[in-house]
C-alpha cells in the first residue's frame, strides 16, 4: 500500500510537492484552508475586470533550465502556455529624469552613462557583473544536502559566476551599493527592486536573469498559473480539499513521528509524513508549538534587523481606454502618500495591457504597489480592530492614489476609477501570512553565512519543512523548489531513488 502524505496548504510550494509525491507514487491529500489553491499566487475579480495579485516576472520561463523543469513538470508552463516577455523590466523616474532597465544591457549602460559620466566606472563595474548573472542558474535539481561529487561538479559549472557575484559584493547591502553613485535616479534604480538593507548581490542577480531572456510570465497571469497546477496535481490522483483548516499536528512523542493531523472540524487524518507548506508562523504556533522550531528559524523571528519583512499598499484602478497608458512599469517619487512612519515615498504602477482578457473590451487595467518597512503592519493592525475605519482608510488612500496618478501622467486624467485595494491584513486574512508580507524573510548583510534552515524538524522522523519561509527571501522559484525537495528528502529516508 502506498504511504500517505498529508501536505498543509495549497500555495506553489504545496502543489508542487502534491505533483511531485503523486508522481513519486505516494497516496497525496493536500489542505488548504481557503477556497480556492494558490496561496498568494492568485488574482480576483472585481466589476468584470481581473486584478493579479503575484507574477510580475518569473524565473524559470526559459527551457533548458531545472528550474524550467520543474515548472514544466507542475504545469506551470511547456507546450501551448504562451510567455509574455517585454523590452524593459522597469524605469524609475526623479525629478523629471528617467532611467529604465532594458534586457538590452548594452542599451541601458548606454543610457546610464549618457545621465551620469561622472559615475562611468561604477556603471561599467555594475553593468558587468548583471552580464555575468544571465548565466546563473538557480539550483533546482537536487536539495544540497542529498548532492554527491557530480552534482557537486554540476552546480560549480552553473553557479560559479554567481560565486564571483557574491564574493565581489560580499558583507554589502544595497544601500552599500547605492552609495558607489553620485546621480541620485541610478541611487533611485537600484534600490526600486530590492529594499536598502537587502544583499547588495540581490540587485545583480536579478537583473543579469532579466537581460537572460527569462523573466516572463506565463499567459493568464497568477491564478490561471495555480489553477493549472493544481489540475495537474488533480490528475495524477491528489485529493485537494479546499476549506478546511489543519489545526494541529499529533505527534507520537514515544515514537518521535507525527501520526496524524487534526482539523479544524475535529476529524483526524492518519498518515506517515506530513509537509507543512503554510507561512512558518503557522507550522510554529499552531501546527507544532514554538518550541520546535530549529534555531536557525528561531533566530530569524528574533533578529528583526538582520532579517527583515516588508509591508504594501496596493490597489488596482479601471482605465477608460482602449489604448495601453504606460509603456512600461514605471516608480517614482509620491511624498504626498506617506500616510504613517514607515511607508516609502516610492510608487510602482504596472499596467496589464499585455493581457486583454483582463478588461473589458475597449478598458484596462493598472495596478500600484507603495512599500513599506514592517512596522507598518501595526498601523493596519489598529485600523482593522474598527472594521468600518479600515474600509475608510482603505478608500481614502486608494482615491488619494487616483489623484496622484493623474497628475503625474497627465493622459490619465479623467479616466481612472478605483475597484479594489489590498493591505497587509489581505495577506494575513487569506494567507495566514507572518505581518502580513507575502514573500519571506529578507537576507541582509546581517543574517547568518548560512541563510537557509534545515527542513527536517530534530526529534520528529516525518516531518519536512517546505514553503518559501525555508528559502528566504521566498518567492515563487524558492517556493516550487522547497516542495519538490521535500519529496526528495522523504523519497531519501525511504531508501528509494530520488533523483527525479
Amino acid at each position: 500500500m502506498a504511504k500517505k502524505i498529508v501536505i498543509v496548504g495549497g500555495g506553489i510550494s504545496g502543489l508542487t510537492a502534491a505533483v511531485y509525491g503523486a508522481k513519486a507514487g505516494f497516496d497525496v491529500t493536500l489542505y488548504e484552508q481557503h477556497t480556492v489553491a494558490g496561496g498568494e499566487c492568485t488574482g480576483w475579480n472585481r466589476d468584470g475586470y481581473y486584478i493579479d495579485n503575484c507574477i510580475h516576472w518569473m524565473m524559470g520561463t526559459t527551457p533548458g533550465s531545472d528550474l524550467y523543469r520543474l515548472w514544466e513538470t507542475v504545469g506551470a508552463v511547456g507546450e501551448g502556455i504562451e510567455i509574455r516577455r517585454f523590452p524593459a523590466m522597469y524605469t524609475s523616474e526623479l525629478e523629471g529624469q528617467k532611467l529604465t532597465l532594458w534586457q538590452d544591457a548594452d542599451r541601458t549602460e548606454r543610457e546610464m552613462l549618457a545621465l551620469a559620466p561622472a559615475d562611468a566606472k561604477e556603471i561599467r563595474q555594475l553593468m558587468r557583473f548583471c552580464r555575468l548573472a544571465r548565466k546563473v542558474q538557480i539550483p533546482a535539481k537536487i536539495p544540497s544536502e542529498l548532492m554527491g561529487p557530480g552534482d557537486g561538479l554540476r552546480m560549480l559549472l552553473t553557479m560559479g559566476d554567481a560565486l564571483k557575484i557574491f564574493r565581489a559584493y560580499q558583507g554589502m547591502n544595497v544601500q552599500d551599493l547605492m552609495d558607489r553613485f553620485s546621480h541620485p535616479l541610478i541611487r533611485c534604480l537600484i534600490s526600486d527592486f530590492t529594499p536598502a538593507d537587502s544583499q547588495a548581490s540581490s540587485f545583480v542577480m536579478a537583473y543579469g536573469n532579466f537581460i537572460s531572456g527569462d523573466g516572463g510570465i506565463p499567459a493568464g497571469g497568477s491564478r490561471a498559473m495555480a489553477d493549472r497546477m493544481r489540475r495537474k496535481a488533480e490528475d495524477l490522483g491528489v485529493r485537494i480539499v479546499t476549506g478546511k483548516a489543519v489545526e494541529k499536528i499529533r505527534i507520537d512523542e514515544n515514537a518521535g513521528h507525527a501520526a496524524s493531523v487534526l482539523l479544524a472540524s475535529g476529524e483526524e487524518v492518519p498518515c506517515d509524513y506530513v509537509i507543512p507548506a503554510c507561512d512558518m508562523s503557522v507550522t510554529f504556533g499552531r501546527l507544532l508549538p514554538k518550541d520546535r522550531m530549529g534555531d536557525l528559524l528561531r533566530e530569524m523571528y528574533a533578529d528583526r534587523k538582520a532579517y527583515p519583512v516588508y509591508n504594501t499598499f496596493q490597489t488596482a484602478l479601471a482605465v477608460d481606454s482602449a489604448e495601453n497608458p504606460i509603456e512600461t512599469e514605471t516608480i517614482w517619487n509620491c511624498p504626498e502618500m506617506v500616510f504613517t512612519p514607515g511607508m516609502g515615498e516610492r510608487i510602482t504602477v504596472k499596467s496589464y495591457a499585455y493581457e486583454p482578457d483582463f478588461a473589458p473590451a475597449g478598458k484596462q487595467i493598472l495596478q500600484t504597489l507603495q512599500g513599506g518597512r514592517e512596522n507598518v503592519y501595526e498601523y493596519w493592525v489598529r485600523l482593522y480592530q474598527d472594521p468600518q475605519a479600515y474600509q475608510r482608510e482603505k478608500i481614502r488612500l486608494a482615491e488619494r492614489t487616483r489623484e496622484q496618478l493623474e497628475l503625474h501622467f497627465p493622459q490619465l486624467k479623467g479616466r481612472l476609477t478605483v475597484l479594489d485595494a489590498w493591505t497587509p491584513m489581505t495577506y494575513t486574512r487569506y494567507c495566514s501570512a507572518y505581518k502580513g508580507f507575502y514573500q519571506a524573510f529578507s537576507i541582509s548583510k546581517d543574517s547568518a553565512k548560512l541563510p537557509y534552515p534545515p527542513a527536517w524538524m530534530e526529534g520528529i522522523d516525518n516531518v519536512v519543512l517546505a514553503g518559501q519561509w525555508i528559502t528566504p527571501p521566498g518567492g515563487l522559484p524558492g517556493s516550487a523548489t522547497a516542495g519538490k525537495f521535500a519529496i526528495q528528502r522523504i523519497l531519501k529516508k525511504e531508501g528509494r531513488a530520488f533523483r527525479l
